[in-house]
């Protein structure tokens, strides 16, 4: 891959991250941030499928406890 063209702030910027990160080259800069926004990536794509299992739980939940109370009102009305 070829240069990627950067204004003087982002130079000054992978600058300021390689040396504060002990980062000797700017590709290793570029790998640890790729490696970085990786695993960031896929926690929230982690976070969104159980969310949506936490939802699909609460709804099941939610009729589950729906009929059963139905069941113990129609029993304690019919006197069991």
């Amino acid at each position: 891959m070829g240069a990627i063209a950067v204004s003087k702030k982002e130079e000054h910027q992978i600058k300021r991250l390689c040396k504060e990160l002990k980062i000797p080259t700017k590709s290793g800069l570029i790998r640890a941030a790729l490696e970085a926004l990786d695993k960031k990536t896929e926690e929230e794509r982690l976070r969104r499928e159980i969310q949506e299992s936490v939802r699909r739980c609460a709804a099941a939940d939610k009729k589950e406890n729906r009929e059963l109370f139905q069941v113990g009102v129609a029993r304690r009305i019919s006197g069991d």
